[in-house]
C-alpha cells in the first residue's frame, strides 16, 4: 500500500513538472536579467574591457533550448564559450554563468 502511495505521488510530481515547465520566453527573460546585472556591475566597477568583451560576445551569440520532459534547459554560447545556462522546472527558471574553472 505504501509503494502505491509513493508511485501516485511521483506520478503527480511528474505531471505537475510536465505541465508547468518554463518556456523559452521565461528563460530568455531570466538570462536577460542576468546579463543586465553583470553589465551594471561592470559599469559600477569601471571595467570597460569586460563591457566591451560582453558586446563582442553578443555578436556571435547562439541559443539552444532543450525540452527535458519535466524540466527545460536554455544555454547561450558565443563560439565554444558558454555565456549562461538556465535550468527550469515547476515554472521557475534558474540561470548561472560558468565559473573560471568551468571555462578551462
Amino acid at each position: 500500500m505504501k509503494s502505491l502511495l509513493v508511485l501516485v505521488l511521483l506520478a503527480a510530481l511528474g505531471v505537475g513538472g510536465f505541465l508547468s515547465k518554463p518556456t523559452i520566453e521565461t528563460h530568455k527573460a531570466k538570462a536577460a536579467e542576468a546579463f543586465d546585472a553583470k553589465r551594471k556591475a561592470q559599469l559600477d566597477k569601471g571595467d570597460l574591457g569586460g563591457l566591451i568583451g560582453g558586446v563582442l560576445d553578443a555578436t556571435d551569440r547562439s541559443e539552444e533550448f532543450q525540452d527535458l520532459v519535466v524540466a527545460s534547459k536554455y544555454t547561450v554560447k558565443s563560439g565554444d564559450k558558454t555565456l549562461i545556462s538556465c535550468f527550469g522546472a515547476f515554472s521557475q527558471s534558474f540561470c548561472s554563468e560558468p565559473t573560471e574553472e568551468d571555462a578551462k
